[in-house]
C-alpha cells in the first residue's frame, strides 16, 4: 500500500481463498487490524466510492481513486484519521525523496556550494531529475502529470485532487519499471509501510493494563 494508496493488496479483504472471516468486523477481540479499517472505511459516507476502488480492474483504478480521494475530503470530519496519516506520509517521503535525489544527481561541489532552495542548485537538480524520468520508459506519463500540476498551479486548483488520475498511472509506469525508478519508488514505498503502520496502530484493539 502506498502512501496515497486505500486499496488493499487482496481486493476482497473480507474474505480470503472465499472464505468468510473468522471473526466479524469490529470484534474486539480480533487482532486483524485491516478488517477494522476496512469496517471503517465502509462506516462513512464514501463507502460506495472506496467499494468501487477495491473491487474496480487495474485500468479503472485511476478514476476511482480520485473519485475516493474527493469524496474524504468533501468528508473530512469522519476520515480525519486516514487523511492525517497519508498527509504525514506523503511529507515525510517527499522531504526524503527530495534528499536521495539531490544526492544522486547534483554535482557534490553544487551540494557543497549552495544552500537548498539556491536557484541554481534548483536548475540543476530540475534538469537532471526530468532528463532521469524521461529516459526510463514512463516519458508520456511524467509529461501528462508536469502539465497537470502546472495547470492546476495557473488555475489555482488543488494539485491532489485535479492529478491524482494522471499520478496514478505514472505510479503504474514507474512500478512497471521498477529497476530503472527505484531511486524515487524507494523513499515513497518506505512511506507507504509507514503508512500500514499507522493504520494498524489506529485501528488495532488497544492494551489495557
Amino acid at each position: 500500500m502506498s502512501s496515497t494508496d486505500l486499496k488493499p493488496e487482496n481486493s476482497d479483504p473480507k474474505s480470503e481463498n472465499n472464505q468468510a472471516p473468522s471473526e466479524e468486523l469490529g470484534d474486539s477481540s480480533s487482532d486483524n487490524w485491516k478488517f477494522r479499517f476496512l469496517d471503517f472505511m465502509e462506516g462513512g459516507a464514501c463507502k460506495e466510492s472506496y467499494l468501487n476502488l477495491i473491487y474496480c480492474v487495474e485500468d479503472e483504478e485511476p478514476k476511482y481513486k480520485e473519485a475516493l480521494e474527493k469524496c474524504m475530503n468533501a468528508h473530512s470530519d469522519y476520515y480525519e484519521p486516514i487523511i492525517s496519516r497519508i498527509e504525514t506520509c506523503i511529507e515525510t517521503s517527499e522531504e526524503q525523496l527530495t534528499k536521495d535525489i539531490e544526492a544522486i544527481f547534483l554535482p557534490s561541489t553544487i551540494l557543497d556550494q549552495t544552500k537548498e532552495g539556491d536557484a541554481e542548485r534548483e536548475e540543476i537538480l530540475e534538469e537532471k531529475f526530468l532528463a532521469f524520468m524521461k529516459g526510463g520508459g514512463c516519458e508520456e506519463q511524467c509529461t501528462a502529470l508536469r502539465d497537470c500540476f502546472l495547470e492546476a498551479e495557473k488555475n489555482k486548483e488543488d494539485v491532489d485532487i485535479k492529478c491524482a488520475g494522471v499520478q496514478a498511472m505514472w505510479f503504474n509506469c514507474m512500478d512497471a519499471h521498477s529497476d530503472y525508478f527505484e531511486p524515487v519508488l524507494a523513499p515513497l514505498n518506505t512511506a507507504g509501510d509507514d503508512f500500514e503502520k499507522k493504520l494498524e496502530a489506529f485501528f488495532s484493539p488497544k492494551q489495557t493494563d
